[in-house]
């Protein structure tokens, strides 16, 4: 089974990526989901860095997300990198459902913890190539103005 913590701690953004957009599920769960704003994805994670002079975007791809506590380049440039809380994902393990991963306060994905602890959750929604932002600061009192 790729369930395993060595599966996970060996898996740069775009393994997670395909594992995310797999069709091994917990008890028949669904595959699809048709809403607009989730929760982000492991992989979400890894390809929002823009990585640094040492450890430029090309190399913390190939990084597993799980060593990027050891390049700090990759999560001190990721859009997405909360140093003040753990994030948890909206990947699970399809063999055990009430474990999620989570992106660390150090940078890396941490192999499954329980669903039931608490954690900040970070909303995330595709957005078209052709979608710019023009204005604003994505706060609540100046959100974020998209044109097409």
């Amino acid at each position: 089974s790729s369930d395993d913590a060595s599966y996970f701690q060996n898996a740069i953004a775009s393994t997670w990526y395909t594992y995310e957009r797999g069709t091994d599920v917990y008890e028949g769960r669904p595959t699809e989901w048709t809403g607009k704003i989730g929760l982000m994805y492991p992989s979400d994670y890894g390809y929002a860095t823009s990585g640094g002079s040492t450890a430029n975007r090309e190399t913390c791809l190939n990084i597993e997300l799980y060593n990027w506590y050891s390049y700090d380049e990759c999560y001190n440039n990721d859009w997405l990198y909360d140093s003040s809380i753990d994030q948890r994902t909206l990947t699970h393990l399809s063999d055990y459902h009430s474990f999620v991963f989570l992106v660390s306060v150090r940078g890396l994905v941490i192999f499954p913890t329980s669903r039931e602890d608490r954690y900040s959750v970070t909303p995330a929604l595709y957005l078209n190539s052709n979608v710019k932002i023009v204005s604003g600061e994505g706060t609540e009192n100046n959100p974020f103005v998209l044109s097409l």
